[in-house]
């Protein structure tokens, strides 16, 4: 494992993208066909140790900033964004080139014994709504699934600033279920900007992909088991660990949707977290560190490393506030986690 260097990313790039078949105008809406998306791949570097000293002077979690932020969010996304996307919509036109896979292999230290290896599909951060189109996501979705995972985790915020917003994506993630061992869902700060976020629970049942909010569930792989769990996001949410523990104890895997959940978890014995949250920066410039940092302890993106548990944090697949990205490409994630022994 490799010494922490938050503004740094270490990973190697493998490009095996297929372009798809668009239109060439940047953003302008088409009606035509969306083609099955093959994504570039590219594996994550090793775990980079990190010490859980490193921290932000400026915690992004809370405060007059993040109630600024949240605030112009929902501005953008209820009431500008909507007016200009049905005709010029940026974002689906990148993520139609730029969408990738990463790829990363994993044996943490307290994974249980005799558990086959196990490949799980990590997809954060859809932000269904206004710079997302549905057809765009349900080709991604049949392309990710050919790669067979045992297991899909949905690491929150499903949607951009309203839960009505997930109701354009629930047949496109239907296939998701599809999964031997089911899909999965934790909700993220976004999952509570306007509505009720039971609505997203009850949609994403009625497509077989069920949410776990401070709980956890016992599933059997390979002749044994392990523990998989969901936390509440840590700041619309309210994270309860006593609740996530107490029918299973700590969760060998848990889905916690803001990265900076990583210490507590590693204090109740988890593992492997996976996360999302922080776009990976979302606009990145080369050889520096994103423009905007959504964790308070410099878990940007990539798999980190604090004594025996290991965190995984994805860039995330959709955009919020600004319908781009740059320096830090659209993902979902694949990990194969193997027992230790």
């Amino acid at each position: 494992m490799t010494p922490y260097d938050p503004d740094r990313i270490r990973e190697s790039e493998i490009n095996t993208a297929v372009r798809l078949d668009v239109i060439s105008v940047p953003g302008l809406v088409s009606a035509g066909k969306i083609q099955p998306v093959i994504p570039k791949r590219r594996r994550l570097a090793p775990p980079r140790v990190v010490t859980g000293k490193e921290h932000r002077w400026l915690n992004p979690n809370k405060g007059l900033v993040k109630v600024i932020e949240r605030n112009l969010d929902i501005l953008i996304s209820r009431f500008l964004y909507p007016h200009l996307s049905k005709l010029w919509n940026p974002y689906s036109w990148l993520l139609e080139r730029r969408f990738g896979l990463a790829e990363s292999t994993l044996s943490p230290v307290g994974w249980p014994k005799g558990v086959a290896p196990l490949r799980v599909l990590y997809i954060s951060d859809i932000h269904a709504g206004i710079f997302l189109r549905p057809e765009l996501l349900s080709a991604i979705v049949d392309s990710l699934m050919n790669l067979r995972p045992d297991l899909v985790a949905v690491g929150g915020d499903l949607v951009s600033g309203h839960v009505r917003e997930a109701k354009q994506v629930l047949s496109t993630l239907a296939p998701l279920s599809a999964a031997p061992l089911g899909a999965w869902f934790c909700f993220g700060n976004h999952d509570y900007f306007g509505g009720d976020p039971e609505e997203i629970r009850q949609g994403l049942l009625s497509v077989n992909i069920k949410t776990l909010k401070n709980e956890s569930v016992k599933i059997a792989h390979g002749g044994a088991s392990f523990v998989l769990g969901g936390i509440d996001d840590l700041i619309m949410g309210k994270p309860d660990w006593s609740g996530l523990t107490s029918n299973h104890g700590a969760p060998h895997l848990l889905l916690a949707h803001n990265p900076d959940h990583f210490y507590e978890a590693e204090a109740c014995g988890v593992p492997l977290t996976l996360s999302g949250h922080t776009h990976g920066g979302q606009i990145r410039f080369a050889n520096g560190g994103p423009l905007i940092r959504q964790s308070r302890f410099c878990l940007d993106e990539g798999v980190y490393a604090f004594r025996s548990s290991q965190l995984v944090v994805s860039r995330g697949l959709g955009s919020i506030m600004i319908p781009w990205r740059w320096g830090a490409e659209p993902e979902a994630v694949l990990i194969e986690i193997l027992s230790a022994d």
